[in-house]
């Protein structure tokens, strides 16, 4: 730990309110980041802002635990109090059935043609069963793993590489058949 994290943890051990702000201030948007990432399609902003808080007021009671001999810096240890956190509040509100709504798919541009699109791939999706559409959701709109998915639902990883593969071919056709053709 460089010295500026040891002195800042000193002053954390200490009560010094002043420290926190400094951490905050300082790692404030780096552990929104790592939370919007991990739950993105799972929870809105208040939750992502819940759960961040959470993460400082963690730090701040158990700044007790922040061994400064180890070679880790502060910002690697807050790092991963936000994604354990972040992964937590996953568990908690993970189901099978994830409703296809504009926060699932995101609002990235708010150009027309973009908009189309979204709404085209939504009403697409939605001719699917429910676990393909959890499939698509979940690799492509959530960047999960095909190992990540097959542990969420029990099933062999070979039959969700399977069920990926039929279920992207499926929402091709739909796609294609109501107009839409893209080109690499």
């Amino acid at each position: 730990m460089d010295k500026n994290d040891i002195l800042l943890i000193d002053k954390l051990k200490n009560n010094d309110p002043d420290a926190m702000d400094i951490v905050i201030e300082k790692y404030n948007q780096y552990v929104v980041s790592i939370i919007s990432n991990i739950l993105y399609g799972f929870t809105d902003q208040i939750d992502i802002q819940a759960v961040t808080n959470d993460v400082f007021f963690s730090l701040w009671k158990n700044t007790d635990s922040i061994d400064t001999n180890r070679n880790t810096s502060l910002k690697s240890y807050i790092a991963a109090m936000a994604r354990n956190a972040a992964i937590n509040e996953k568990k908690k509100k993970s189901h099978y059935e994830l409703p296809l709504e504009d926060h699932i798919i995101g609002n990235y541009s708010e150009k027309y043609d973009q908009i189309e699109l979204r709404d085209l791939i939504m009403r697409s999706l939605k001719e699917l069963k429910k676990s393909e559409q959890y499939i698509l959701l979940k690799y492509y709109f959530q960047c999960k793993t095909v190992p990540e998915i097959s542990n969420e639902l029990g099933i062999p990883q070979s039959t969700i590489k399977t069920n990926l593969r039929r279920s992207r071919e499926k929402l091709k056709k739909i796609l294609i058949e109501r107009g839409y053709f893209y080109e690499s």
